[in-house]
């Protein structure tokens, strides 16, 4: 695939890294900005991708972790049924490819559902830049610490909600998520398909429809395909048994990245 994105440094990252509206969560600078000296340390080539592209399969050696700038990545395996099971959904903000810093090889697939900007970013130049930056080492820490708390909080709604809280609980995390990011809170868009979602959540597709159908009624949302509304915050929260750590901000209109 062709890409018209320019390589750029990190210290440099004039075009496209300057511009980038999610600048502020990228492990490959520290708090006081870019880090600097040796302007080829780490690279950066912003890459788009389409649906259905794959940024590594299973077993693929691992060079990169990924951070994802607009757009939409899941990660799944093929079960021996031949199944396959979605593990992960990353969007703006986040980064793909921890799975393998073990082991030296992808232990999953990721997959882009919908035109994404991803950043690839070599793993051994990014540690040698953490050893100079220490803003940049914390970073990588505290991403491996969210995937910890994401994967916990997965193995809780999957062993101990109903269906219902389940759905609750998942559109809870998209809503915080974009809160984190300054985005509005209550108008989430779900670039997964209802198969993906009833994977993720372990339920049935229909079972995912149906619950949809049932929170919209109650007046809970306003689903339009994968547009959705979130039109009681407080209500859908108790349904998840979970609580509001913050009153959603004011929404913010991104740069565009590609």
């Amino acid at each position: 695939m062709q890409s018209t994105a320019q390589i750029v440094s990190i210290r440099a990252r004039e075009s496209g890294c300057a511009e980038c509206a999610f600048r502020g969560e990228c492990v490959a600078c520290g708090e006081g900005g870019c880090a600097p000296a040796r302007a080829d340390e780490v690279m950066v080539a912003p890459k788009v991708l389409h649906r259905g592209d794959h940024l590594f399969r299973t077993s693929d050696d691992f060079q990169n972790i990924y951070m994802v700038r607009s757009g939409a990545i899941k990660t799944y395996v093929i079960l021996q049924s031949g199944e396959e099971q979605v593990i992960g959904f990353h969007t703006p903000g986040d980064i793909v490819g921890l799975d393998a810093i073990e082991s030296g090889g992808h232990m999953c697939n990721a997959m882009v559902l919908d035109t994404s900007c991803i950043c690839p970013l070599r793993f051994d130049q990014l540690c040698r830049l953490s050893q100079r930056v220490p803003d940049v080492q914390s970073r990588l820490m505290n991403r491996l610490s969210r995937k910890i708390v994401d994967h916990e909080a997965l193995l809780l709604i999957l062993g101990q909600k109903t269906a219902e809280q389940r759905m609750a609980a998942f559109l809870l995390h998209f809503s915080r998520r974009q809160h984190d990011l300054g985005l509005s809170a209550l108008d989430i868009n779900l670039p997964m398909s209802r198969a993906d979602i009833a994977s993720y959540l372990a339920l049935a597709v229909e079972t995912v429809s149906r619950v949809l159908t049932r929170l919209q009624d109650g007046g809970l949302l306003d689903v339009q395909r994968n547009r959705v509304r979130i039109l009681d915050l407080q209500r859908l929260a108790t349904i998840a048994e979970e609580t509001l750590e913050a009153r959603p901000r004011p929404s913010r209109v991104a740069r565009p990245l590609h």
